[in-house]
């Protein structure tokens, strides 16, 4: 049996997952889709428009048969450990026989070329990398020359998003010496950074967050029709949608309880970015603003954004340390299944080789205390986002205990 991996964030679900998901199947021949998905806060350093068991009934719907939560400690981090936890849960599971991610070469080849390029790290590119770094650019932008020396073709290869994570993708599974097979699937549709919501073509993620914001209705001709009394009831409801700017008082109140050292303790903080940040708080207030003055030639706007939502959920460098050096996720979160595909879910089970939960009411019995530290972190970050619902009567605590996992049947997909 082939089982078939795909990392995802789906914020929010659209026609294009759709298409990767079909795409996929049809390039690997799989026999089910197991998804790692982004809880309530994504890579981008953002909120999830719309919470993870929504965003995980409307993957079920097209096509995903098992949907799984990437715990947000790797979810809310740099690409290489984004991408390295999902590979690592992959594996963990016993039973995933092929990953496929989408890219914008849309060919493996190079893809492997340069992750092999990376892993071996050889002295031509470190010195050029060092060299580079010397200059005060981003560390991504340094490596993208650095590589470019040795392999021209690399540079524009670089340049896009999912070519990076693809690469990332690649480069955990030769780390871990897996024997999942990697495939990647050309991105079809608009620019991922693109927020036109009125092209025919299928628009990004981006452009329908873009659009809601405006408050522009034009974002619904690119969710899935099966999905969209799913979206509008979420939005009617006030459970959505969900920005960066509605933690502004939330993001303000933990940057001011702590002090410049505990700042400078937080995952992904460096180089004295405590200072600049603490600058931005004597001068703005609006997150955009504050983003905008911490923001440097080294660090990219979606790091600081990573970085301020780690002050948000306390997320320090010590926690993503112990758990990269102790085998990175403990458990396996199941958010959602197809009823239909109960049996794959009972194979996780039997091959596994880390605890499965599906219901957090028995995590105490099943959990040992490292897994019981990390599940911590998603639960006080399940409290923390649903302080932001539109609709205060949705803002009630411990909604990971208390929210059963989504189940649909053949006849609703």
């Amino acid at each position: 049996m082939k089982i078939l991996g795909i990392v995802a964030e789906y914020n929010p679900f659209h026609k294009g997952h759709a298409y990767q998901i079909q795409k996929a199947k049809e390039l690997t021949k799989a026999d089910a889709v197991i998804v790692v998905m982004s809880g309530n806060f994504v890579q981008r350093g953002e909120p999830a428009l719309l919470d993870k068991w929504t965003r995980s009934h409307m993957a079920l719907l097209n096509g995903a048969d098992i949907v799984v939560e990437l715990p947000v400690l790797y979810a809310t981090a740099s690409a290489e450990y984004f991408a390295h936890s999902a590979v690592k849960l992959f594996d963990d599971m016993g039973i995933v026989t092929d990953i496929c991610f989408g890219s914008e070469i849309g060919s493996i080849e190079p893809l492997e070329r340069i992750a092999s390029l990376l892993l071996q790290e050889p002295p031509c590119f470190c010195s050029a990398l060092k060299t580079e770094l010397e200059k005060g650019v981003s560390y991504a932008s340094a490596r993208c020359t650095a590589l470019a020396k040795i392999f021209p073709e690399s540079q524009n290869i670089l340049s896009h998003p999912n070519n990076i994570l693809a690469i990332e993708y690649i480069k955990a599974l030769k780390k871990l010496n897996s024997t999942i097979l990697p495939h990647t699937i050309c991105r079809k549709g608009a620019d991922y950074h693109s927020t036109d919501i009125s092209s025919s073509t299928m628009a990004s993620a981006s452009a329908i967050r873009n659009a809601l914001l405006e408050k522009n209705k034009n974002y619904i001709h690119h969710i899935p029709k099966n999905c969209h009394s799913l979206f509008l009831d979420a939005l009617e409801k006030g459970i959505a949608p969900i920005f960066l700017k509605d933690f502004t008082q939330a993001f303000h109140y933990s940057i001011r309880t702590k002090s410049a050292d505990e700042i400078a303790n937080i995952f992904e903080v460096t180089e004295g970015l405590e200072n600049r940040i603490f600058k931005a708080l004597n001068k703005y207030y609006e997150i955009t603003d504050i983003l905008s003055f911490v923001k440097t030639k080294r660090y990219s706007y979606t790091k600081i954004q990573r970085i301020l939502l780690h002050i948000l959920l306390n997320i320090q460098k010590d926690d993503v340390l112990f758990f990269n050096h102790t085998g990175y996720i403990p458990y396996i979160r199941i958010l959602g299944f197809r009823k239909e595909s109960q049996s794959i879910l009972g194979l996780c089970k039997k091959y596994a080789s880390i605890p499965i939960l599906t219901n957090l009411k028995n995590a105490d019995t099943i959990l040992d205390a490292r897994a019981k530290r990390m599940l911590n972190f998603d639960t006080k970050a399940t409290d923390i986002y649903y302080m932001a619902m539109p609709n205060k009567t949705y803002s009630h605590i411990y909604q990971d205990f208390t929210t059963s996992m989504v189940m649909i049947c053949f006849q609703e997909a």
